[in-house]
């Protein structure tokens, strides 16, 4: 679970980017511009580890070449991926700032050519938000998780600090000049300083002691291992270092348990490919059985009308022979009489 925080703090970023830049390919945990054969790897992250997927493993010193994902070229997303405005989750079931957001959001769809005639009428866009929001009519959100409430969630020191430092990386990134003249970089700004303030408040808290973790929070490997090691010392025993079954450390379990999910899917994969090579395979002897007859046939036929040729040649060779034959015989009986009748 530690290693999935910190793989989804840079997934946070990575996705920003993704449409932001119109689905440019980059590396999830570098950002760096990558290759398309990189790039399909990281779209199955459930079949490769996270060293399998290492930039420097698969792409290396190559020249790469900006490339984008084929779903934002081919037409798949009508108008391409870039956003033509930006929202945010957080204000849209805030009690005070969702309606306003539910405006925005209401203004980009009624000013869109193509559905705008579609979109109820402005007196309608609170009742709609109080209805989904206030009274939870709509899909359940975190505010409908039983005996749960955001601020439930701790973070260790060293979780908090990698968030801010993609924070930070986004917020120079799209507050620079090649960004900052285009309304959706200025709001994506606007909402991630939002989210610094509050994290640099819980950073702050985790450091004084003013927010304890345990180890049922959320912790990288270092605060983990401190805790650890600060149990051991105060009570001679540790409740960090969870273990299961055979006292395997609940860690390595699921990583077993990932890796035999992946190989599972390897050798889906691998006894597709073989099934795929077989039906292959037995078509195109279909194909090629096919090919045969038909030139069997084709041959069969040119055989039968050439045999037709030579007899009806013969046949008419025959006749005019016996054409000639007859002639002659008439002629040579013809002429005693023509010569008798001059002289």
């Amino acid at each position: 679970r530690d290693e999935r925080v910190m793989e989804e703090i840079h997934w946070y970023g990575w996705f920003i980017d993704y449409w932001m830049e119109g689905g440019l390919m980059r590396d999830i945990f570098t950002h760096k511009i990558t290759t398309p054969k990189h790039w399909g790897m990281l779209m199955q992250p459930t079949i490769y580890t996270r060293a399998e997927l290492d930039y420097d493993r698969v792409v290396g010193d190559q020249v790469v070449t900006p490339s984008y994902d084929p779903h934002c070229t081919n037409g798949d997303v009508s108008g391409g991926c870039k956003p033509i405005a930006v929202v945010s989750a957080e204000k849209l079931r805030d009690f005070d700032e969702g309606p306003e957001e539910t405006a925005f959001i209401a203004n980009i769809l009624k000013n869109d050519d193509r559905i705008g005639q579609y979109v109820i009428a402005p007196e309608a866009w609170n009742c709609i938000w109080k209805e989904l929001i206030q009274r939870g009519k709509g899909l359940r959100t975190v505010y409908q998780r039983p005996g749960f409430v955001e601020d439930d969630y701790n973070f260790s020191r060293e979780m908090l600090e990698e968030m801010m430092k993609e924070l930070n990386r986004l917020i120079d990134k799209y507050s620079g000049s090649a960004w900052n003249s285009k309304p959706t970089a200025n709001r994506i700004v606007a909402l991630l300083k939002v989210h610094r303030t509050q994290i640099k408040k819980e950073l702050g808290d985790v450091i004084s002691g003013r927010r304890k973790l345990t180890s049922k929070d959320f912790l990288g490997p270092e605060e983990r291992r401190r805790l650890q090691v600060k149990e051991e010392e105060e009570t001679g025993n540790s409740t960090v270092s969870w273990k299961g079954k055979n006292n395997k450390d609940s860690v390595e379990y699921f990583n077993d348990l990932e890796h035999k999910a992946r190989a599972e899917k390897r050798k889906k994969r691998r006894d597709a490919r073989v099934k795929k090579r077989v039906e292959e395979r037995r078509e195109a002897r279909k194909l090629e059985q096919n090919r045969t007859r038909v030139e069997g046939d084709a041959s069969r036929v040119k055989d039968g009308e050439t045999r037709a040729l030579v007899a009806n040649k013969t046949k008419v060779e025959g006749g005019v022979r016996r054409l000639k034959d007859d002639g002659t015989r008439k002629t040579d009986v013809d002429m005693p009489k023509r010569k008798r009748m001059t002289e």
